[in-house]
């Protein structure tokens, strides 16, 4: 035990200056016990190292100036005895963790990183089918080939329909596997953040459950510039500027219905962080800056931009019903969603010749990967227009009156 720091008695502890972090006292392997002294009062803390990391919480309170009762006021020598039951307790909690406290926890941590309540929604629609049968399981009690049974089972088995041709089972499929595989990333993730944070030891249960492969195929619906006139022409007079401004600017109807009028500024829009965790500034064009200024007339800076009729915030739902709406009164065939305009300003942007990297930037996406599985098809199009422009011809041009393909005057015999 170091003796570098008495911590044993109060008249110790009282020549100590207050300070931020707390005096620790090494009392067994990989176990500390701390004494944090502030002018509000003293704690004491344990410290355990587990897999790289000190890991630490408050005890409780120390006696220094009233006497201990042995559970909220703390002696040395009960602080002591805690900290060495620290491991026992941890093997304790991770052996009675259930899967329903892991996303519970999970979720809590996303809305302290200020993820919106309607992305938490969203997300725990997807795993709520999930503790449906495995809430009450403890993490370190999930087996591998339960899992994957379970997952494997959300896949509908094909209908005996002799109408049903074999490439349309196979693409019905595909698309049922893919949504697995978007709600079993939620799943993992969730499942992850208990292992990462002590709650579990080993995460191999859930890491060799593999998600489908090669059935995640990209939405490639994209409004021609006469498409997005017909819609917004025939769209709903409060649905409209709504729709109008994802064209404009392409911003996920998240950011979009989370917008106030202190987010426009001259001649950008500022989004703040959202799905990516990082917040982007999107400039507008000379259209966007005109419709805008409309939007945030009259409007205090802490008023939403955009709403329904009846005043109130847009949700999914509603804004489903109008995107149909509209679809249906402007004949588009296949109808578009309200996603499609975003990908129809990515789309616009990639036939006007824009690098992948200002497409990223415009859209929010963290890195060009992104970009290029969406629009990969139409940058490589503006590529090669931009390479059949600017490179030289290397063949020279045939001369006058010379033959081409066997055309022109015959040879004289």
């Amino acid at each position: 035990m170091s003796k570098s720091v008495r911590l044993e008695t109060r008249e110790a502890r009282r020549k100590l200056a207050p300070a931020h972090e707390p005096y620790w006292r090494s009392v067994g392997r990989g176990v500390a016990l701390g004494y944090r002294k502030s002018e509000e009062g003293s704690a004491w803390y344990v410290r355990r190292y587990q897999r790289g990391g000190y890991h630490k919480r408050a005890l409780g309170e120390t006696d220094d100036h009233h006497p201990a009762d042995g559970q909220f006021r703390l002696s040395w020598s009960d602080a002591l005895r805690l900290a060495l039951d620290e491991p026992k307790r941890d093997a304790q909690l991770k052996l009675h963790y259930t899967v329903r406290e892991a996303f519970e926890g999970y979720f809590r941590h996303r809305q302290a990183r200020g993820r919106s309540a309607e992305s938490l929604a969203f997300d725990r629609g997807k795993v709520k089918s999930f503790i449906q049968k495995f809430g009450d399981t403890y993490l370190a009690d999930l087996v591998t080939g339960e899992l994957q049974a379970w997952r494997d089972a959300l896949i509908p088995a094909p209908k005996d329909d002799p109408k049903v041709t074999e490439s349309e089972h196979r693409e019905a499929k595909r698309r049922a596997q893919a949504t697995v595989n978007r709600s079993w990333a939620v799943i993992r993730a969730g499942l992850n953040w208990a292992f990462t944070t002590g709650r579990v030891d080993s995460d191999l249960a859930w890491r060799r459950v593999k998600p489908f492969q090669n059935v995640d195929k990209p939405r490639t619906r994209f409004l021609s510039v006469a498409e997005a006139v017909a819609l917004l022409g025939n769209a709903a007079v409060d649905f409209r500027p709504l729709a109008h401004a994802a064209l404009l600017t392409g911003l996920r109807l998240g950011e979009l219905i989370r917008l106030t009028a202190g987010d426009v500024g001259a001649r950008s829009i500022e989004v703040a962080a959202g799905k990516t965790g990082q917040g982007r500034v999107v400039p507008l064009t000379a259209e966007g800056v005109s419709a805008f200024a409309l939007l945030v007339k009259d409007k205090q800076p802490t008023d939403l931009l955009f709403a329904d009729s009846e005043g109130r915030p847009w949700t999914r739902p509603k804004v489903s019903r109008r995107m149909a709406d509209a679809n249906a009164a402007a004949k588009l065939r296949p109808p578009a969603t309200f996603h499609d305009l975003r990908r129809s300003y990515g789309s616009l942007l990639a036939n006007a010749g824009a690098r992948d990297a200002v497409i990223a930037a415009a859209l929010g996406h963290t890195d060009t990967r992104m970009t290029r599985r969406h629009y990969g098809h139409l940058l490589d199009t503006a590529i090669a227009k931009e390479i059949g422009m600017r490179l030289p011809r290397f063949v020279p041009a045939a001369k006058k009156g010379g033959r081409r393909g066997g055309k022109g005057k015959k040879a004289k015999h």
